[in-house]
């Protein structure tokens, strides 16, 4: 597990060229940890139009993750992770799940239903790349 999260945390600082250790690891971990931490990330609380600037960030991140890692070696399962997140993300953009009013989770409206889950997938997928990244508390 240690050695997952320092190869992690190094292939993070070789991509990003961030200084020592541990003032880049909060750099690079300290957002993905935020968001996974925030109301709408791991305590799964909030409908998809509360939840869409949460969302956006989540797609700010992910971009800016991936492009740091483009040519990079990287763990098989956070590349695996990665775009699962961004097509999440992509699925409640094109939904327009931001203007979604979502009172019941269980509802059978088409577009509140394809809105749920990509809320949901995005907090799993995000809760995956958390835990695959060992990213540190």
């Amino acid at each position: 597990m240690i050695k997952r999260t320092l190869l992690v945390i190094t292939l993070l600082l070789m991509a990003t060229g961030c200084g020592e250790a541990p003032a880049a690891c909060d750099r690079q971990c300290g957002e993905i940890r935020a968001l996974f931490a925030a109301p709408c990330g791991s305590q799964h609380s909030g409908t998809p139009a509360d939840c869409a600037g949460w969302v956006s960030r989540v797609s700010t991140m992910t971009r800016r993750l991936d492009e740091a890692l483009q040519g990079k070696r990287v763990q098989e399962d956070v590349s695996a992770v990665l775009p699962r997140l961004m097509t999440a993300v992509g699925d409640f953009e094109a939904h327009r799940c931001g203007e979604v009013k979502v009172d019941n989770v269980a509802s059978t409206d088409a577009r509140q239903s394809k809105c749920n889950e990509a809320l949901i997938a995005t907090r799993g997928d995000l809760g995956s790349l958390y835990f695959s990244a060992d990213v540190p508390d």
